[in-house]
């Protein structure tokens, strides 16, 4: 994969300085339909890095501000990669500065703005996919995915994704991106807001791995309604990986997965004794089974050679629910096409 650079922009530029287009395959990334109002698009490669924490931060600071910057490894389509995660600086009220690590909040703020992209909302800005949006806008999405945040916590997620940097390696250690989650972002002023920010405009530009996502049209249609819905965040990562990459998902068929691939791949903290992780697991994989995405699933143990009564890891053998095949299905029909179409 070649090397991807991008600095975060200053957004000193208009929305009507950016070079704005539509390239078919943004319209392909589009979910215009009836049938297809509770969909949206994961992509390849970075919406399987784990870039959000999941746990407490205030144990981790310094001096009750400062954040170390966050290292992790994870594996896609069989390579193996590292990320850095440099948290954010955010200016609080009086002036002194406070890092935050992207997190759960963070984390639907972006999907609810590519739900936007998918409903016609999207634009390439000066060839970087983007999308404009009002707060007001992206408040009321969130809140009809029954996730209620105020005007300000929106805005603090959004800055924390413009601050926020990932620098993504090659297991030899080649850099293939340096980005903020938010490279540009410009949100409207006070001046602006006006009847609650209906009518203004704000703009952000994605990472730029979404772009490269978009342009080689390695995208796949996913069930955003549910995903949104999840309250645990092994459920709601382990959709998306199941919906992207399970695409032979069959009842004959289980998916498989290994409770340390879930650690390491989701960015979950590795408790000492893994029964704890093996409990939460165990608990989106619940939530699953409640919303039909699992039919069923079982639990293989690994103990320690020399000591029998400890787990070291535990395979999940996961059988889908009927509907989530017919959603891959679906989702297999819509990419044919989408692969099928010549780009001129």
């Amino acid at each position: 994969m070649p090397k991807v650079i991008s600095q975060t922009d200053s957004a000193e530029k208009s929305l009507q300085e950016y070079k704005q287009t539509k390239p078919e395959q943004l319209s392909l990334f589009e979910l215009l339909l009836p049938e297809e109002k509770n969909y949206s698009n994961t992509v390849e490669l970075y919406d399987f890095i784990p870039k959000y924490y999941w746990g407490k931060t205030e144990q981790l600071r310094i001096g009750g501000e400062f954040l170390r910057s966050l290292d992790r490894e994870f594996e896609c389509r069989g390579k193996r990669y590292k990320v850095k995660i440099k948290p954010a600086s955010i200016e609080q009220a009086d002036g002194t500065e406070k890092y935050f690590y992207p997190a759960k909040r963070e984390e639907v703020v972006e999907d609810a703005l590519r739900k936007l992209v998918c409903e016609g909302k999207g634009r390439f800005l000066d060839d970087s996919a983007g999308v404009t949006f009002s707060l007001y806008e992206l408040s009321e999405e969130l809140e009809s995915s029954g996730h209620k945040y105020s005007i300000t916590q929106i805005k603090d997620a959004l800055m924390i994704c413009a601050q926020a940097t990932l620098i993504v390696t090659n297991e030899d250690g080649t850099e293939i991106m340096v980005s903020t989650i938010f490279p540009t972002l410009s949100l409207q002023t006070k001046e602006d807001w006006k009847g609650k920010g209906e009518k203004t405009d704000s703009f952000l530009r994605f990472n730029p791995l979404v772009t490269r996502s978009i342009i080689e049209r390695q995208f796949r249609q996913f069930n955003y309604s549910k995903s949104m819905g999840y309250k645990n965040v092994i459920a709601r990562q382990l959709h998306k990986r199941m919906s992207h990459h399970y695409i032979q998902a069959h009842i004959a068929h289980p998916y498989h997965i290994n409770l340390t691939t879930i650690i390491r791949d989701f960015g979950i903290t590795a408790y000492k004794k893994i029964s704890f992780n093996l409990r939460e697991a165990e608990t989106g994989l619940g939530e699953l089974v409640a919303n039909n995405v699992v039919l069923k699933y079982k639990s293989s143990r690994t103990y320690d050679v020399n000591r029998k009564n400890k787990i070291v890891d535990v395979l999940f053998e996961i059988v889908p629910h009927p509907n989530f095949v017919s959603e891959v299905m679906q989702a297999n029909k819509k990419t044919k096409i989408i692969s099928s179409k010549i780009i001129e």
